[in-house]
């Protein structure tokens, strides 16, 4: 899994480095990353000796790094001009503007039409507070050509390094070339939508990074493959999985079906559905007409070695009574256990006292509010995104936030972030199918081994990545239709989009 980071972690990983008078030194190598990207970025679209490119020009170090960039750039050639935004020519960096100018560098007040590139180099990572870029360059007559790329410096202009949010405006970059290492914004909310292409320029403070506490993690392709690859040559049934599904009503006995498919296309060995009388006649009969190799049974089987609760239950006393007894039943025999949907709206504090192998929670925004509400009132008044975060923590359990960016928490600090890939997947009944995707990936694991927590947050973080990458697929051909996403998911357990 790759690192990503907060602004705040980015800067202490620097102050060392700053102390002991590398500033320059770190700005020049940063200046010299996102010249090697813009030019590459110029090549590709055969636009390289010549070419103008445009740096928009704040009074911080942003600004100071795009000036550096520039002057590298006019030696291959390029054209180079400036305008500075929010400021004037004499607050910008001193060293920047000297190198920009002796590259014959120009400060201008507008924005050529045959630009090929504008640099973002107005705000960085440790902005905060609300800034409209787009409409500042409205409003003073700046127009970017239609056909400029927008190659952002370390992260958009707006963008909020630590959340993503943009409570301004922010443009919308074609590339960002990032310094140091990833930050969060660019991968989580708004911000995802407006980063483009990543590059990660490397600085020279690796050791730094590498000894930061609690990172946030975000999965990659091959993360998938790790946790939901092809299984080991001598797995039989029973050892690739046992897979209890408590899901499903007579009003939505579908979700027991999207659940079920999702973990046979996902792949698992044997997947039992608990579908006691009266309920289950008609969720039986619609699973088994789905997936004839699943086993319907009136309670949780002992070689489960994991369960799925509360997808399409509904709030019935039924309901509260069938996941009461699975989650008794998970805790006798310690298998991770994952609530989802109805089966949140019944859990009560004790719950989190009774020692479960390991507890996952997969809300939704409202749920998780609900969530809060009832269990951590003090939370209230936090972002959902922070809810969560502490949730897992106060309650030592696992939450999966389903938004349209995905987090991961533990219970213990670890976290990741996952960018919505398409909007296609906020539609009903993608969330069961995420639950059998997880479901699945759980019941791999065991408990026992040493790394099972850490595998634990490695299957959660692949699972919400292969979720993505069979919406970002099923987008492509067509559109997301809930009940086809099986094969979305078989496709992109196989196949690497990028």
């Amino acid at each position: 899994m790759r690192r990503c980071y907060t602004g705040a972690q980015i800067r202490a990983a620097e102050k060392p480095r700053l102390e002991a008078g590398d500033g320059p030194v770190l700005m020049r190598r940063a200046a010299w990353g996102l010249a090697h990207h813009t030019f590459q970025l110029l090549a590709t679209r055969a636009q390289t000796y010549g070419s103008r490119v445009i740096g928009l020009i704040g009074k911080g170090n942003n600004g100071g790094d795009t000036l550096w960039a520039l002057s590298f750039l006019a030696k291959r050639g390029i054209a180079i001009a400036a305008i500075p935004i929010n400021t004037t020519p004499t607050d910008l960096h001193p060293e920047g503007l000297a190198a920009f100018r002796r590259a014959g560098g120009r400060i201008v007040d507008k924005i050529p039409t045959d630009t090929a590139a504008v640099i973002d180099g107005v705000l960085g990572t440790g902005f905060s507070g609300s800034f409209d870029l787009p409409g500042y360059l409205a409003t003073n007559h700046l127009s970017i050509p239609a056909t400029a790329a927008v190659i952002a410096c370390d992260i958009p202009s707006g963008v909020l390094a630590d959340t993503g949010d943009i409570p301004g405006a922010a443009l919308a970059a074609d590339l960002t070339v990032t310094f140091a290492g990833p930050k969060v914004g660019l991968f989580a909310e708004a911000g995802s939508q407006h980063s483009g292409t990543i590059r990660v320029v490397d600085i020279g403070i690796n050791d730094q990074l590498a000894a930061i506490d609690h990172p946030w993690w975000i999965a990659e392709i091959p993360d998938v493959a790790k946790s939901y690859g092809t299984p080991a040559w001598d797995v039989h049934k029973y050892s690739r999985g046992v897979l209890g599904v408590v899901a499903g009503s007579a009003e939505y006995p579908g979700a027991a079906v999207l659940v079920v498919n999702a973990a046979a296309a996902t792949g698992v060995g044997y997947i039992s559905l608990v579908a006691e009388p009266p309920r289950g006649k008609t969720v039986a009969d619609k699973v088994i007409s789905a997936n004839p190799q699943a086993v319907v049974a009136d309670q949780l089987t002992d070689k489960a070695t994991a369960v799925v609760i509360g997808p399409g239950l509904g709030e019935t006393m039924r309901a509260k009574d069938a996941t009461g007894a699975a989650l008794q039943a998970a805790l006798r025999l310690q298998i991770p256990v994952l609530v989802d949907a109805s089966g949140l709206d019944v859990l009560q504090a004790e719950v989190f006292e009774l020692g479960f192998a390991a507890l996952v929670l997969t809300p939704h925004v409202g749920e998780m509010r609900r969530l809060t509400q009832r269990l951590a009132p003090d939370l209230a008044e936090h972002s959902v995104v922070d809810q969560a975060a502490e949730f897992a923590r106060r309650f030592d359990t696992w939450i999966v936030l389903k938004s349209a960016t995905t987090y991961v928490f533990g219970p213990h600090g670890i976290r990741s972030v996952h960018p919505g890939r398409t909007p296609e997947l906020a539609t009903a009944g993608t969330g069961d199918t995420l639950s059998g995707i997880l479901g699945a990936g759980l019941s791999r694991l065991r408990p026992e081994d040493h790394d099972f927590m850490q595998r634990l947050f490695h299957t959660l973080s692949a699972g919400v990545r292969l979720h993505s990458m069979a919406g970002e697929l099923a987008a492509r051909d067509g559109g997301v239709v809930v009940s086809t996403l099986e094969h979305y998911i078989r496709q992109a357990k196989r196949q690497d989009l990028e």
